[in-house]
């Protein structure tokens, strides 16, 4: 599996197709910094950072931190999918309660929807008891036995779908957040030797690019308990791409939903200039720091 993800990013990189930025153009990149203890980074200056796009080095021309108290944030638009299909009948009402708890530590001027699996069509919204109804309600559905095939697919139409609906929403930090099956949300391309019949790489690859359009995070809640707490950062899949975090089996689902409301909230605003890399398609994008002790997070493509 992590062969074929590796030869979609490459696919990413090269395949032509629309993008945000272009050629001699500034780019704008939103990225988290965190400490060793998950919490927010606020003091990085420019030259803690080195860029890389596709190939080239890329100087740093502005760094500008965002937080709920600057005059710069305009908000979030959290998307909450709800995993209705895969999820265990035993672990709804833990996926309910997660749930809830993003929508009661909204902040002023967010916005967010709840979408479920299952049926994709959504509406955001700044009004809490919207969003309490439809999360009350959540249940699984009986849906009969998927291929593997078909459920990748499926999530991947899906979450496309949610990234060009939320891509002209604004200039805030755009967020959706799978709480559902980690193996489904966090790594969804099935493994070469599934025998399943269809080739989804293309598929992987509109939804990177629908992502990287969008400037969208991903993180994944996978809400079945264990014995022991545990929270993971997935190598793979959606999160890693864009910037996010998995936290797959941990029994403290509010510590999950609030580091990610935290550092969804705390980030950078990072522009570099547009290296002369040739194409319009999405270009491999890495970022790195210095500062000991301080990780970053971007979406892996622009």
């Amino acid at each position: 599996m992590r062969l074929l993800l590796a030869w979609a990013a490459a696919a990413v990189v090269t395949l032509p197709g629309p993008v945000a930025q272009r050629q001699g153009a500034s780019i704008l990149i939103d990225a988290v910094a965190v400490d060793g203890n998950g919490n927010p980074v606020a003091d990085l200056k420019p030259g803690d950072l080195d860029v890389r796009v596709g190939q080239f080095h890329t100087p740093v021309e502005s760094l500008e931190l965002v937080t709920p108290e600057s005059p710069n944030n305009q908000g979030r638009v959290i998307v909450l999918l709800m995993d209705d299909i895969t999820l265990p009948q035993s672990e709804v009402p833990r996926a309910r309660e997660v749930a809830n708890r993003f929508v009661s530590r909204m902040l002023p001027g967010d916005s967010m929807a709840v979408v479920l699996l299952n049926n994709p069509s959504f509406e955001s919204t700044d009004d809490p008891a919207k969003l309490r109804g439809p999360i009350s309600r959540f249940n699984v559905t009986a849906t009969g036995v998927l291929r593997v095939d078909d459920l990748a697919e499926h999530v991947f139409g899906t979450v496309e779908s949610i990234a060009r609906g939320i891509s002209e929403a604004g200039e805030g930090r755009k967020v959706i957040v799978g709480i559902g099956s980690g193996g489904l949300f966090d790594r969804p391309i099935p493994p070469p030797n599934a025998g399943t019949g269809k080739n989804l790489l293309p598929n992987w690859i509109a939804c990177m690019k629908a992502l990287a359009n969008a400037h969208a995070a991903f993180y994944v809640i996978y809400p079945v308990s264990i014995g022991m707490a545990r929270a993971d950062s997935g190598d793979t899949g959606f999160a890693r791409e864009t910037g996010g975090r998995a936290f797959i089996g941990t029994n403290d689902l509010n510590l999950a939903a609030d580091r990610i409301l935290k550092e969804t909230a705390n980030y950078y605003l990072i522009r570099v200039a547009s290296p002369p890399t040739g194409g319009s398609g999405l270009r491999e994008l890495q970022i790195k720091t210095s500062r000991r002790g301080v990780t970053i997070r971007a979406r892996k493509a622009i």
